[in-house]
């Protein structure tokens, strides 16, 4: 009898969705080597803003899919996808490569139909979203470039700290007009007057770790990808 090559029709299948305004693209070969461990994936599909597309329209390897500029128009169309791909029959699980938090309902309805839901991110995936998934991974932080020695420490250094740590205590973002009580919580006598700006203004000023989303009073703060 002839023999017969490819995918099997009862093989499972997985679709891998990238968060594209939460990931830099240069993790996707850390992301598709945990997304296809023992995986077969047949919809590889990254999702963002193109204006703000942190690299990924380069990636031939996936799908680029525009989501607008609204208000968490990536997430809402990300949940949307998953669940056409599910219910549809076209994969049995999805792999979810994100920084954001606010995944935990996807990964609660995938759960209850037990139907596998793994989340890959980076060291700022939020707690919830931990707990929520049905596993996750950890991607390798990327080597920082050592400063020369005779530099003297960055005054700021511990501020990007400190808001580095609530951000991911907050799954993945803060209200701006919290930033300033948690982070004199976190850091006893600061004064964000002291650095001459405001924190909108101080947060833009830190060379692209912190982003700032959202207008009026919906302003939020979140990690850069």
């Amino acid at each position: 009898m002839p023999k017969t090559t490819g995918q099997s029709m009862t093989e499972p299948t997985f679709a891998l969705l990238i968060d594209g305004d939460n990931i830099r693209s240069s993790l996707y070969p850390e992301i598709l080597k945990a997304a296809s461990h023992k995986r077969l994936l047949s919809v590889r599909r990254v999702y963002g803003n193109a204006a703000t597309a942190n690299g990924w329209l380069q990636e031939a390897h996936l799908r680029f899919i525009h989501s607008g500029t609204g208000k968490n128009a990536t997430d809402l169309l990300i949940c949307i996808e998953a669940l056409d791909l599910i219910l549809g029959g076209a994969v049995t699980g999805i792999v979810l490569a994100t920084g954001d938090g606010d995944f935990c309902h996807l990964a609660h309805y995938l759960r209850e139909r037990r139907m596998p839901f793994h989340c890959i991110g980076t060291e700022n995936l939020s707690q919830r979203l931990r707990k929520a998934a049905q596993n996750y991974t950890i991607l390798p932080s990327e080597t920082p470039i050592p400063a020369p020695a005779h530099l003297l420490p960055n005054p700021h250094a511990e501020m990007w700290r400190a808001l580095h740590e609530l951000i991911r205590e907050n799954d993945g973002k803060i209200p701006l007009n919290r930033v300033n009580p948690l982070m004199r919580a976190r850091i006893p006598g600061l004064k964000i007057s002291e650095t001459g700006k405001s924190w909108p203004q101080w947060i833009e000023a830190q060379n692209g770790r912190f982003i700032l989303c959202g207008t009026a009073q919906d302003r939020y703060v979140r990690a850069a990808p």
